[in-house]
């Protein structure tokens, strides 16, 4: 561990994996943060093999408010976030990933409405999507009539899928103990999973129209990363099976609402497992945990369908459906913010 321990107010956490091209700049925005000149940055390295040891190592002797460790071998997403978000002793803390930025009144304004609204486990902002040469290629935002929503409308909103716009967020640090972190949950869900216990836990969440970061999307030639895939279903199957049953039971709630929304999830995913770039023996591992995740009968004829060649016509209404959505919900957003 390079650093040493102390108790800021407010932490920045960033786990990150080979990312030494894009780790210092991350660092750099976090420690560039207006009003919190005290900020402690936190980098948790997931066995890099690549040079982010030596980049962190030069960054820790200029600055004695970022502390750096590198893990002997690889936890995985989930444990690796898990580890840095609990080492600060801070009332909050930032989970920021190594290829995105803070803008500089990020915590500023978070930090404000957070202390506002002391219900709320978490806040969350629009942000400016980036590509990897850092070139902003447009601005994500969320249209939510009120700032904050409770726990219970948290909840039932999220059947809807992961209400955030990015996952750059700004948590209690009770919250998250609470909830035990991402400890337990697999890789690519862990996040939308953490925020269904916080809203089971009785912690609502502030959303702020504003644009407060930056967030990276790296571009693919094929549209997919097929090697997360199983692992995404894995979370999801996780999340639909205990986490929000668990918490509809507890509330006394009509758990049919969870079938029916993990359903429609399971639709929508099986039209990437039957994309071209997915090679036979990869469908074979992924047909059965997306079955695991809802075997319904409207899942099993979007399979069938899906066997027979429909996949570019079922992957090109979705992108329209998605275009639609993302129209109406950036000019809702427009309305909400003017």
């Amino acid at each position: 561990m390079t650093g040493a321990r102390r108790s800021p107010d407010i932490a920045v956490c960033i786990p990150t994996y080979n990312q030494a091209a894009f780790v210092a700049r991350a660092v750099e925005s976090a420690l560039r943060q207006t009003d919190f000149p005290q900020v402690q940055v936190w980098v948790s390295d997931d066995a890099s093999t690549d040079d982010t040891a030596a980049v962190m190592t030069a960054l820790c002797a200029r600055d004695p408010r970022v502390h750096y460790h590198r893990h002997d071998k690889n936890l995985g997403i989930a444990e690796n976030a898990s580890w840095v978000l609990e080492q600060p002793l801070a009332d909050i803390v930032v989970r920021l990933d190594s290829d995105d930025l803070l803008l500089p009144d990020y915590l500023r304004v978070l930090h404000d409405r957070l202390m506002r609204y002391p219900d709320a486990g978490y806040a969350h902002s629009a942000v400016a999507v980036i590509d990897q040469h850092d070139v902003i290629q447009s601005e994500s935002h969320m249209f939510r009539p009120r700032e904050y929503v409770d726990a219970d409308t948290a909840l039932r909103e999220s059947l809807k899928g992961y209400k955030t716009v990015a996952n750059i967020l700004m948590f209690r640090a009770e919250a998250l103990r609470r909830a035990n972190f991402y400890h337990g949950r697999p890789n690519f869900a862990e996040d939308y999973d953490l925020s269904v216990r916080l809203a089971d836990l009785g912690y609502g969440n502030v959303f702020v129209n504003e644009v407060l970061a930056q967030y990276r999307v790296w571009g693919d030639a094929q549209g997919t990363r097929h090697h997360r895939k199983a692992e995404h279903l894995r979370g999801l199957t996780q999340l639909f099976h205990r986490s929000f049953v668990a918490a509809y039971e507890r509330r006394g709630w009509d758990v049919a609402e969870v079938r029916r929304a993990r359903t429609r999830v399971a639709v929508n995913f099986a039209t990437a497992i039957f994309m071209p770039w997915i090679t036979d023996e990869e469908r074979t591992e992924l047909v059965p945990l997306l079955l695991g995740l809802d075997h319904g009968a409207r899942v099993r004829w979007r399979v069938f369908l899906l066997r027979l060649g429909f996949a570019p016509m079922f992957a090109a209404l979705g992108r329209l459906d998605t275009l639609v959505r993302r129209t109406v919900k950036n000019a809702l957003a427009a309305v909400g913010r003017s």
